[in-house]
């Protein structure tokens, strides 16, 4: 009696327990979400199987009816082995480091068919243009099991800032072509696409930019000669001095001169109301090619925006962090104040609203 009481406490107590659904099973696969539609010659088979279906129900001849299963299971066979092709296949994409506005970017993608011992057929890879051209195309004829395909091709993106990519389709017509298996779009990244850059004519770079720096009386990692010492372990043996090493009897070293790499303040103003929009952007992507031409001769840059400034600093890196404000910049609805350049840095000004790149610079 006492086991028993005790068995319906427990039952009790479960039943009072709160009830929490089992986790999700996790997809091993990747799946594409597809859908079907005739070809031209899928209509006409379509067509052609009706008027077979009619033709034999009304005169009962058992050869028409032999026909019309043939052509049924012609459509079948035709959904049935299609559906197996696009199955189990999984796609990667490869994005480029720096996509730049009107310049051809290039991505890349994976395609890899996950299947054990079936191949796929017919895979037609495409993704629209962004700038509504005819995009890109790509046909594999055979997908192997376990096997995997790279494609890579180009596509240009016609203004800058945030986008998403068009999205790439997968489409198979086999095995008989009357029916199109087609994915939807896949794969809609998005991108950040940066101003264009180009090379800049003799008279578009300002007079600041002369000699990037000076030497200073003191050692460091510059490009001239400071001392000449003995080699000590773990000194990089690309400094070693040869001809006062074999003179000397022992190896020598070179201690190089510390440089002193100006700051330049690359300051864009807000353009004027109603400002063309090509206007704006053949500035905005001159501003661009200012600071990557300033940081490729050695300067310390800082971009200086109404919307904020950046730190001054050298590198690729840096250059990306510039490149990534101007690609974002937003016109206002009317000039904002700018904060001026501290120090005795150069400052550069670039007016967006100029009809052709103008800049005003300023030690």
């Amino acid at each position: 009696m006492i086991a028993s009481e005790s068995s319906r406490t427990v039952a009790r107590r479960r039943s009072q327990l709160p009830h929490f659904p089992a986790p999700p099973l996790l997809r091993r696969h990747y799946w594409l979400p597809r859908t079907i539609r005739p070809t031209r010659e899928g209509w006409w088979f379509i067509g052609a199987t009706l008027a077979m279906g009619l033709a034999a129900t009304n005169t009962g001849n058992n050869l028409l009816y032999l026909i019309l299963a043939m052509m049924l299971s012609f459509m079948i066979a035709s959904g049935v082995l299609s559906e197996q092709t696009m199955r189990h296949l999984r796609l990667q994409r490869e994005l480029p480091r720096r996509v730049f506005a009107g310049a051809p970017a290039s991505f890349g993608i994976r395609l890899m068919n996950r299947k054990r011992r079936l191949p796929s057929y017919a895979l037609h890879l495409r993704e629209a243009d962004p700038a509504g051209g005819r995009g890109a195309r790509q046909f594999l004829i055979r997908l192997g099991p376990q096997d995997r395909a790279v494609w890579r091709y180009a596509l240009t993106f016609p203004h800058r800032g945030r986008h998403s990519l068009p999205g790439l389709q997968i489409l198979t017509r086999f095995p008989f072509g009357l029916f199109a298996k087609i994915s939807r779009p896949l794969l809609p990244d998005p991108v950040l696409v940066y101003p264009g850059l180009r090379v800049l004519a003799p008279d578009e770079v300002p007079l600041v930019l002369g000699p990037g720096w000076r030497e200073r009386d003191r050692r460091g990692h510059g490009a001239g000669l400071h001392n000449l010492r003995q080699y000590r372990p773990g000194d990089d043996p690309r400094l070693l001095h040869w001809k006062t090493s074999a003179k000397a009897g022992n190896l020598m070293v070179k201690e190089l001169e510390d440089e002193d790499r100006p700051q330049v303040y690359l300051v864009v103003e807000d353009p004027a109301p109603q400002t063309p929009t090509a206007v704006l952007e053949t500035n905005l992507g001159y501003a661009a090619s200012l600071a990557a031409h300033a940081l490729r001769l050695g300067y310390q840059v800082q971009l200086v925006t109404a919307d904020g400034a950046t730190e001054c600093g050298q590198g690729e890196a840096h250059l990306d962090r510039i490149l990534e404000r101007l690609a974002l910049y937003e016109v206002p609805v009317s000039p904002r104040p700018l904060p001026g350049p501290a120090g005795s840095a150069r400052a550069i000004h670039v007016r967006l609203d100029a009809a052709r790149p103008v800049v005003a610079a300023g030690a």
